[in-house]
């Protein structure tokens, strides 16, 4: 017996093995339990910019609050709504998993994952973004002589995201590293039940 025909033996032995299937029922317990918790933050995270949209409408509509007031608590308030609403629709069909096949399972799952990575992704560039508006405002108002209160509460809006902002900044890059994994494993499941 040759070498070629020894290979040739023991890559046909090889090719047929039977291979280890899908476990379905761990991807669909790993699907729920993802759903629920999905459903809970989603919930969280509405509660939340719901109490923040109204603390700033509270705010912007006080009798005495004057323009600047108005202005930037109520784009503050406005933005929380859009953006919320934003997420909202974009997990509108990532709510339930229930009677789903594998195939509908594992395109749910990546697309829960892809929505995590954009969520992590557009809301750090947001936060950044309004972070450097109220910075050019603070500016603004030191150059321009605003009173040392305004002054005062912008400088410590400031502060306090200049705190938050790292330590958010660095959870999500762990969520979106988690999700970015997750994803790939998918990838192989999906391709492993294509070849099935």
């Amino acid at each position: 017996m040759s070498a070629n025909q020894d290979w040739a033996a023991l890559s046909a032995d090889w090719r047929s093995q039977e291979s280890p299937g899908i476990d379905v029922e761990a991807l669909r317990a790993e699907a729920t339990r993802r759903g629920r918790t999905l459903r809970r933050v989603l919930a969280l995270e509405i509660v939340f910019s719901a109490l923040v949209a109204v603390m700033c409408a509270y705010i912007a509509l006080q009798p005495g609050a004057d323009g600047f007031e108005r202005w930037l608590f109520g784009g503050l308030g406005v933005f929380m709504v859009v953006y919320q609403a934003y997420m909202v629709w974009l997990r509108r069909r990532e709510w339930s998993e229930a009677g789903l096949d594998a195939s509908a399972l594992l395109e749910v799952e990546l697309r829960r994952c892809a929505t995590t990575q954009h969520y992590w992704r557009l809301g750090m560039w947001l936060s950044l973004a309004i972070w450097v508006g109220l910075f050019g405002l603070w500016l603004h108002a030191l150059q321009a002589g605003w009173p040392d209160q305004r002054v005062g509460g912008l400088m410590g809006g400031l502060l306090a995201n200049m705190l938050l902002m790292p330590a958010l900044g660095v959870y999500g890059l762990w969520r979106s590293r988690q999700a970015r994994a997750r994803c790939q494993r998918l990838h192989a499941l999906r391709e492993l039940l294509g070849a099935a």
